[in-house]
């Protein structure tokens, strides 16, 4: 297991967020659900922001916290539809200044907060919010159990909560599937993904309870394979890179493909604190 510091993702992500506003989307990193109508990924990514809307039930007397909020655009879908107040919290400086920018443009600047913090130590005081959330960012926690210990610590009894991410389904993994994972994680600087039934086991010790999993698989395959192309377009240069010792081979967006078809999937944890 690879142990990946704060300061490590935040320079991923500041060194590497131009290149995703330019290939992937200005308003969200995650894959995004496809549904039957949907008419292209800011349509799918909208889609994620409303499932986690509907599914917590977030309304105007809510206050939320979005657990790893990138460039703030989660945060505002769910301030702008629902009149809830949002702390954003992020480890990029660049994605902060994005997410602060977008919120001087938004109606709803008045809604939102975004600040620099680790979501595992935050300086929030005990039962702060009514309702967290985290899209595509936990799994950049170390220590799972940290981030869902902190989030049961600052969510209000009678709050819920909402993890979206990846998860392996078995613990013992062959060698090419090793493989796969291995390349997967390094180039995202994820330190490890949970399994499933592991994620579902720490939400418990953590003391959460009426856990629920909504597979969503299905929903990402058509981002994984846009994903995937992408990889395809960049994998020369990035092995010549690699083998030239410049920078950190990264090689995730091809790998991640096969880590869905193989030995992961794709979902959302759902669980109330009750106590």
């Amino acid at each position: 297991m690879a142990h990946v510091t704060t300061n490590q993702v935040a320079d991923y992500y500041n060194t590497h967020q131009t290149i995703y506003n330019l290939f992937w989307s200005r308003s969200g990193l995650h894959y995004g659900f496809w549904e039957e109508n949907t008419k292209n990924l800011k349509e799918a990514i909208s889609n994620t922001d409303k499932f986690v809307t509907d599914v917590l039930s977030i309304n105007s007397n809510d206050v939320v916290l979005d657990a790893g909020c990138g460039v703030g655009g989660s945060s505002l879908y769910v301030a702008g539809n629902t009149g809830a107040k949002v702390e954003g919290i992020t480890l990029s400086s660049v994605q902060l200044k994005i997410a602060q920018r977008k919120a001087s443009e938004s109606n709803s600047r008045n809604l939102v907060n975004f600040s620099i913090q680790d979501f595992t130590n935050t300086r929030f005081k005990e039962n702060t919010f009514s309702k967290v959330f985290g899209i595509e960012c936990i799994c950049y926690a170390n220590d799972k159990k940290e981030f869902l210990n902190e989030a049961y610590r600052i969510i209000k009894v009678g709050g819920k909560i909402a993890v979206v991410d990846a998860f392996l389904l078995k613990e013992n993994l062959n060698a090419e599937e090793s493989r796969i994972y291995t390349k997967f994680i390094d180039g995202w600087r994820v330190p490890n993904l949970a399994t499933k039934d592991e994620f579902q086991n720490y939400l418990e010790q953590s003391g959460f309870k009426n856990i629920v999993f909504y597979d969503k698989l299905s929903n990402i395959k058509k981002s994984s394979k846009k994903l995937y192309y992408l990889g395809l377009l960049s994998y020369p240069l990035d092995f010549i890179k690699s083998k030239l010792g410049i920078g950190q081979e990264n090689f995730s967006t091809f790998y991640q493909k096969q880590l869905f078809e193989k030995i992961a999937t794709y979902g959302v944890f759902v669980a109330e604190k009750l106590d």
